[in-house]
């Protein structure tokens, strides 16, 4: 197999996954994993779940062995920024001044957790990004009684779970009229909405924070724009991230604000590739250009990269799936969605285990599943599909899921 030297800059899910996707399809080339983060890769979402409440302990976070990246003969260097690439030198140059040469190039760089205007900097605001971020909450939530969320996404609604698993008070302060709005839509943000307030968590939605109040470094309330003034022990901002596109920019690579546009292999260019939360993948399936913001896509995205390169340029077909855990509530989402889709439910919404069908010119484009994991699986193979499907028989449950894929 090709000797070529394989450099990939990011030491996330998907960097990690490319790296050692090749080795397992027998790739022997030199395989360099340049990361800016402390920490050899780890499972993302343990941060916002169960790290964040101590039911697992670092070495469990951890995707692999320290020694494993040596035995596979990858050389993981942390800590290490990168301060600049160049496709024409093939050449990448770390911030302390060291240039490492590829053949092959592959950017999962990620993203960096967002702020807002007027955010004060104090030493109990957190946001969650890396295992020791999620390290210094878990010690601030052990002294706290009262914890804020700014932000009702995905990351925000999770930490707000674990927090009132803990016991702590939770206000959540969310910007939209419902949690998850953009994502999932309104009917099932309502859903997620009921959840949280059922489970204790105080949830302002419609709401922002109109008044910081710090005293020494520390917040120690906030005043909303319903007109409330609120006492906290721990701020935590989950409001998003921004891509992490400034590398790829430098280097003459066409980028939106959004990410790098893909082919159907990932590729970006004659022999670069992209994977994760800054890749805008042509997905060969959904027949249109998708960005997903999520470590288990990312992580898959990896593999298929390195599909491609070991065998050369290979559509990447896997269909998006992410998870989320929050309480006694598991919720899947498979394919991608957008806000042209129609919204078809099955199931048994007060009880909490339904599944929403997102179609799109009659075909399902995703489909959400909450505590149902057979409407979640039988809805990727309906995607995978790309049937035309009947609205009436999707709703109707005496109608076998399986008989519409065609």
């Amino acid at each position: 197999m090709a000797k070529g030297r394989v450099v990939i800059v990011g030491g996330g899910s998907g960097g990690d996954a490319a790296a050692f996707a090749l080795r397992k399809k027998g790739y022997d080339g030199p395989v360099t994993i340049l990361s800016a983060d402390a920490d050899r890769p780890y499972d993302r979402p343990y941060l916002s779940k169960e790290f964040l409440r101590g039911e697992v302990e670092v070495p469990k976070v951890y995707l692999h062995e320290e020694q494993e990246y040596s035995r596979q003969g990858i050389d993981l260097r942390l800590g290490t920024r990168v301060k600049s690439a160049s496709m024409r030198d093939r050449t990448v140059t770390t911030e302390d001044g060291r240039s490492e040469k590829f053949d092959v190039l592959v950017l999962s760089l990620g993203g960096t957790p967002r702020r807002l205007p007027g955010v004060p900097q104090a030493e109990n605001l957190f946001t969650l990004r890396t295992l020791r971020d999620s390290a210094a909450i878990k010690q601030a939530l052990g002294a706290a009684s009262r914890v804020l969320l700014i932000g009702a996404g995905f990351i925000g609604a999770e930490v707000a779970a674990s927090a009132r698993t803990l016991g702590k008070d939770v206000l959540i302060v969310e910007a939209a009229q419902v949690p998850l709005e953009r994502a999932l839509g309104a009917d099932v943000g309502r859903v997620y909405a009921s959840i949280h307030r059922d489970h204790g968590a105080d949830l302002a939605t419609g709401t922002t924070i109109k008044e910081w109040h710090v005293d020494r470094g520390r917040i120690r309330g906030v005043s909303l724009s319903d007109g409330r003034r609120e006492d906290v022990d721990v701020a935590v901002l989950a409001v998003g991230i921004e891509p992490n596109v400034e590398l790829p920019g430098s280097m003459g690579i066409d980028v939106s604000q959004h990410g790098v546009k893909v082919d159907e292999s990932l590729r970006a260019g004659e022999g670069l590739y992209v994977a994760g939360d800054i890749a805008i993948h042509q997905h060969p399936v959904l027949g249109r250009a998708i960005r997903v913001e999520h470590w288990e896509v990312a992580k898959g995205q990896g593999r298929g990269i390195a599909a491609s390169i070991a065998d050369g340029d290979t559509p990447y077909r896997k269909i998006p799936y992410f998870w989320s855990d929050q309480y006694d509530v598991s919720l899947e989402y498979r394919g991608n969605a957008s806000g042209e889709d129609r919204a078809v439910w099955r199931g048994d919404v007060d009880g909490r285990k339904f599944s929403v069908f997102y179609l799109r010119d009659g075909r399902v484009d995703a489909v959400l599943s909450m505590n149902d994991k057979e409407g979640g699986e039988a809805g990727a193979k309906l995607i995978e599909s790309r049937a035309q499907v009947d609205e009436a028989k999707l709703k109707d449950q005496s109608v076998e899921l399986s008989a519409l894929a065609g």
